[in-house]
């Protein structure tokens, strides 16, 4: 992967404020014009542009992001909380996966799960991104880190903060990338509601990355997106329905109990100190991503390793740790496979190949670990595939290779 992907779509957007700043700085209290007059007064396709402007001349702001899953049992909601100071790219935020009793519970595992080890926090700074949960040390994601970690990363790096916001992955990223076509509904505060559609491919960048990862083309269905103003042009809210990516992702399997699909962003405490203090300014322990945690595919038989304190909701990449400690799995064995078939097998798979060395490591293991209560009885195995279909002088093969780590999981 390369380096961590921000909401970087536009210019420097905060000098296009300066010549109305300067020109009203000299005049009377009476004299004055409206505080929106800097982004109403401009024409409507450059209005959402002017807002984000508008916005990061407030130097802070409250935020809280959400995604809601809505299934026949309930809801489930991913929440983002926080501050965020503009002048100085910098955001500290709480993240949390919470759901109704009754939603469905295989659905509930895919999308992360509630955190099991206390609350997780997430601060970013330029393009460094921190995580915490509880009371452990900051661990601290830098381009570089990223780069030698892998995608898994990913559903962190996206919060780093960008020219938009310095809490990225929200709606607010796509908001000035949006030209608004009809007149806005003008309210009896004097905020602008817009009703505007964007591209399924655009709004879906506020999804987790490991669904984004699932569908590859989005297809053309619109998106509608309400977006509202405060009277001085600052962006207030903006709600989007994502029914047209919900149903994409289904057309994959992925999400099938979810029936809809919803983003919100809402923004308040404009100017207001930023609540809570960063790793970088609190003086608390930080470590480095790049030193403490390893792809798992690194792993030699016997390591233990441990998911917890990583943000990232993943196995691809974890925390070693002595097998003496708190862990969530025991590496069995690296494996590889490659077959090849006569015919175009498009059903071929190579995890069933992998399983199956998978079973043969696990009973080749030692008798203290198979007897150990902490592990659950069958084996588990992480890695990737790839399927290839070839034809020489009319004969057809398909051959199947992956590489896959076998290991030992705690209920």
């Amino acid at each position: 992967m390369g380096t961590l992907k921000t909401a970087r779509h536009r210019g420097a957007a905060v000098v296009l404020l300066l010549p109305a700043l300067i020109g009203t700085a000299g005049c009377a209290a009476g004299d004055r014009p409206d505080a929106g007059e800097a982004v109403y007064g401009r024409p409507l396709a450059e209005q959402f542009q002017a807002a984000t402007d508008a916005t990061r001349a407030a130097g802070t702001a409250g935020f809280l992001s959400t995604l809601t899953y809505g299934a026949a049992g309930g809801d489930a909601v991913h929440r983002a909380e926080g501050s965020q100071d503009y002048g100085k790219g910098t955001s500290l935020a709480k993240l949390g996966l919470r759901a109704q009793p009754h939603f469905p519970e295989k659905t509930l595992e895919l999308l992360g799960g509630p955190a099991t080890d206390g609350e997780q926090a997430v601060a970013t700074a330029g393009d460094d991104v921190y995580v915490r949960h509880g009371d452990s040390a900051w661990l601290k994601y830098t381009p570089e880190a990223v780069n030698e970690l892998g995608e898994a990363t990913g559903v962190i790096a996206a919060h780093a903060a960008g020219d938009v916001a310095p809490y990225s992955g929200t709606l607010a990223d796509i908001v000035p990338r949006v030209i608004p076509r009809v007149k806005p509904e003008r309210r009896a505060d004097g905020s602008r509601v817009y009703r505007v559609s964007v591209l399924p491919e655009v709004a879906a960048e506020v999804l987790p990355r490991d669904l984004q990862s699932l569908q590859g083309d989005w297809g053309t269905d619109p998106v509608r997106l309400t977006v509202r103003l405060d009277a001085g042009g600052r962006l207030a809210s903006a709600a989007a329905d994502l029914g047209p990516v919900l149903a994409r992702l289904h057309e994959r399997d992925a999400l099938v109990d979810v029936k809809r699909l919803r983003a919100a962003y809402e923004l308040s405490d404009f100017g207001e100190p930023v609540k809570g203090e960063g790793p970088d300014s609190s003086g608390e322990p930080v470590v480095d991503a790049r030193t403490t945690l390893a792809p798992l595919a690194t792993l030699g038989k016997g390591r233990c390793a441990t998911t917890r304190g990583t943000g990232l909701g993943t196995t691809m990449v974890v925390r070693p740790v002595d097998c003496a400690d708190r862990h969530d799995l025991r590496v069995l064995a690296q494996v590889e496979v490659e077959r090849t078939f006569p015919g175009k097998r498009e059903d071929a798979s190579a995890e069933v190949y992998g399983r199956k060395q998978c079973e043969q490591a696990s009973a080749a293991a030692p008798e203290d670990w198979r007897r150990d209560s902490r592990y659950a009885r069958d084996p588990a195995l992480v890695g990737a595939s790839s399927l290839e279909l070839s034809t020489s002088e009319g004969v057809s093969e398909t051959t199947v290779t992956g590489d896959y780590t076998c290991y030992l999981r705690t209920p």
